[in-house]
């Protein structure tokens, strides 16, 4: 009976020994993959916080490029760059990341001071070091490339955009090559394309919406910088903002409202001061008869012709003939007004493109302009008058194919008309009285096109990482 009892202890110590060990090497195993979990998801965490460490510098490098201001970065904004011949860089500290760990960022801007097609590119090489020696780090690299001017197809950039009673937006693309020297593509309208949905109507504020729709159709998109819009609900047709896919019973596709839009605004670009290589012209009617002339036998290197107060067509022949751009890229500059009355009117050939600078007030009336290029790239409006009591307006029923910015005057659309290009304001742009059912074709190869003369912030094209 001893020996019974003792071989049954026996076998409780060694069932207690093995559990004890089985349990040991549970907790050990537990307690591995806590410190393996801890481990990893420090090293997530701080992955996560060293790839935005390093976005954050993009964003500074991208603002000191911007404003062309090198001596306010980093945290303190007291810190300046240093310049080592076509590059400028900076290191920046950031003590303080919280879990015991510091941050650095060294950033390049290369060729900071090119101009296209070599833009700048932007390096920013990011490193969190941990109070236990670990280090983790991300580097970014982004091409830059000019913003857009026309990046949406009707914007304001303080006030707000507004449809009378209707109107129909949406898009196209003139140049899907990419190509401006092919011919530009006819303007087309497919339902089931995405592209035919890329318009963007813009508008910040009239005191409560962003953008009044009434009983305009949106084939695109409406952003409004979080003021709400204005649509018909109870006409016909409803106001209505639609995509490709937008259920038909939807009027305004919430998907489709957005909160911001990009517009350079008369902050962030300016017009330069444009050489003159033609002859310089004076008065009101005479201008346009010497302008013509002038152009008649004028070498086609000879592009940039100024007018030294307003320029007014009225198709008076021998008094105030209409203008022909034939064979040229052509820039006028008009010191005062431009108006276009009666039966005035400026044609562009197919082998010319117009960019006109107006300090004054703009009146498209008459016969409008005649853009045979069908490109709207090949004819800009650029109004550069401070006032913003006066309008550009636009009262020919004719067809318009351009763009039109106005950095400080309302845009304001008077008469019916199938338009093909962008609006860009500072102050409002309206369609008005008897624009009852305008028609506006976005051209998106706008997102990719320059124009001379107009500088536009930078923005990152392509972002890479090292």
């Amino acid at each position: 009976m001893l020996g019974d009892s003792r071989a049954e202890k026996g076998s409780i110590t060694l069932v207690t020994l093995c559990f004890a060990a089985v349990l040991a090497l549970a907790l050990g195993s537990f307690l591995a993959l806590c410190r393996s979990s801890y481990s990893y998801s420090t090293r997530q965490l701080h992955e996560t916080k060293v790839r935005e460490l390093a976005q954050a510098g993009l964003e500074e490098a991208l603002w000191a490029l911007n404003q062309d201001i090198w001596t306010s970065s980093g945290s303190a904004s007291s810190q300046s760059w240093t310049t080592s011949g076509a590059n400028r860089t900076i290191s920046l500290n950031y003590p303080g990341l919280g879990q015991g760990a510091t941050g650095q960022v060294t950033l390049t801007v290369a060729n900071y001071a090119g101009a296209g097609p070599t833009w700048p590119t932007i390096t920013s090489a990011a490193t969190i070091t941990l109070d236990d020696g670990r280090t983790f780090i991300k580097t970014l690299q982004g091409a830059l490339g000019p913003a857009p001017l026309f990046g949406n197809a009707i914007a304001s950039a303080n006030s707000y955009v507004s449809f009378v009673t209707g109107g129909l937006v949406d898009s196209w693309n003139s140049d899907p090559d990419n190509n401006p020297a092919t011919a530009a593509v006819a303007y087309a309208f497919n339902a089931a394309d995405p592209h035919c949905y890329a318009a963007v109507v813009a508008g910040n504020d009239d005191g409560t919406y962003g953008v009044v729709l009434n009983q305009a159709q949106v084939n695109g998109y409406v952003t409004t910088f979080g003021k709400p819009i204005s649509y018909s609900t109870s006409g016909s047709p409803n106001g209505m903002v639609k995509g490709p896919l937008t259920p038909a019973a939807v009027k305004v596709d919430p998907a489709r409202i957005g909160q911001s839009a990009f517009i350079p605004a008369s902050s962030v670009f300016a017009f330069a001061a444009l050489p003159t290589s033609g002859p310089n012209y004076g008065g009101l009617l005479g201008s346009v008869l010497a302008l013509v002339g002038s152009l008649l036998g004028a070498p086609s290197t000879a592009e940039v012709y100024r007018v030294n107060g307003d320029l007014t067509i009225l198709g008076i022949l021998l008094l105030s003939p209409n203008l022909t751009v034939d064979n040229r890229a052509m820039k006028l500059i008009v010191d005062g007004n431009l108006t276009i009355s009666g039966a005035g009117k400026i044609t562009i050939n197919p082998n010319a493109s117009l960019e006109i600078f107006v300090a004054g007030d703009v009146a498209i009336g008459g016969n409008g302009i005649d853009n045979q290029t069908h490109d709207p790239k090949k004819c800009a409006i650029f109004c550069t008058g401070g006032s913003t009591v006066d309008s550009v307006q636009y009262t020919s029923s004719a067809d318009f194919y351009g763009v039109i910015y106005s950095e400080n005057k309302p845009i304001d659309i008077r008469q019916n008309a199938d338009f093909y290009g962008a609006l860009l304001s500072g102050q409002y742009v309206r369609f008005s009285t008897s624009a009852t059912a305008p028609q506006f074709h976005y051209d998106t190869s706008l997102r990719n096109a320059r124009f001379s003369y107009v500088t536009t912030p930078y923005v990152i094209n392509q972002l890479t990482e090292l």
